[in-house]
């Protein structure tokens, strides 16, 4: 085998040295700069993987970068943000963040990455639960009653169809009037709020020959209130009162004397009020609608009425505060 070695050390002069495919000289490999036409078959496979692993939502802080994927350009956040992340991040430590649309066009690194899944936690579910019935009905009731008190003025006119048969006067039709009440209201969820009055008219009619009729009467029963609706943005309720008193009485100057009569009284009142929310409670402006009806009693003198059946009728200005 001697012979063939003065054969390979002459090929080899031929030839030249072999080479490794590294430079001495540069130290380092030529890394290439252009960018590769697609994903290597594992890379795609990895970025699959990540984009399968799911999603988990997490907060990113202001001042923090994300890289864009297709170019790894650094782009800043210049305020906060709450996104879905993918669980898996890559061998890198870069987690990446799911768009609105559902694709996946920047990443992070993982340190940069805040998650929420506990705060957004509120509770566990139960492993094992039973569906409630259908058919259950709740009772809403108040634990307390609560009792407002209410301070109410009326001022208005009367169309006085009994004093003027009472007086055989057409000028006794017309009259003004004065009432005082003193209401106590529930505050209840109930619709409709019931309550009690203490009332007190004062009421006054002219006379043909100069003098004029003072009507007076105490009353008292119940009251009704609705709950407040809504009336082009403004709260509006509906009011109602039925009272009846035995010391309702008229004094009355004619040409022929002083005359006093004793009644048996039933008033009926409607009335419509808007409520203004104030430091003492609630201010209340309304405007009120009373029907009157009259029976004398212990009358010694014959009067001559010609229908009995005639009412006095009140309209006008309601003002109260509610005390709460």
């Amino acid at each position: 085998m001697f012979w063939l070695l003065p054969f390979l050390i002459g090929f080899a002069h031929a030839d030249g040295p072999l080479s490794s495919g590294y430079s001495k000289s540069s130290e380092h490999f030529e890394q290439r700069n252009d960018k590769p036409s697609r994903r290597l078959p594992y890379e795609d496979a990895k970025f699959q993987f990540i984009l399968e692993s799911g999603t988990e939502y997490g907060h990113v802080q202001a001042g923090r970068y994300l890289v864009r994927i297709d170019d790894n350009k650094a782009v800043e956040l210049t305020e906060s943000f709450y996104g879905k992340f993918y669980k898996r991040q890559d061998d890198s430590g870069f987690k990446y963040i799911q768009s609105n649309d559902g694709s996946c066009v920047y990443k992070l690194k993982s340190e940069f990455f805040n998650s929420v899944e506990l705060e957004l936690a509120l509770h566990e579910p139960p492993l094992k639960y039973t569906p409630a019935p259908t058919n259950i009905f709740h009772t809403d009731y108040d634990k307390k009653l609560i009792i407002l008190p209410e301070v109410t003025i009326l001022i208005g006119m009367v169309q006085g169809e009994y004093m003027k048969d009472l007086f055989n006067d057409n000028k006794a039709e017309t009259g003004l009037t004065n009432q005082f009440g003193i209401n106590f209201a529930t505050d209840w969820i109930l619709p409709v709020q019931a309550g009690f009055v203490f009332h007190y008219e004062k009421s006054s009619y002219s006379l043909r020959d100069g003098g004029n009729v003072l009507y007076s009467s105490p009353s008292i029963g119940p009251q009704f209130k609705t709950k407040d609706f809504d009336f082009w943005g403004e709260p509006i309720r509906f009011q109602t009162q039925f009272r009846a008193s035995p010391f309702a009485r008229a004094t009355a100057e004619t040409s022929q004397g002083n005359v006093a009569f004793k009644f048996n009284s039933a008033d009926l009142l409607f009335s419509v009020e808007h409520p203004i929310e104030n430091r003492l409670g609630a201010f209340i402006l309304g405007l009120f609608f009373q029907n009157q009806w009259l029976n004398i009693k212990d009358q010694p003198e014959i009067v001559s009425i010609k229908a009995s059946n005639h009412t006095n009728k009140s309209f006008g200005l309601s003002l109260a505060q509610v005390f709460e």
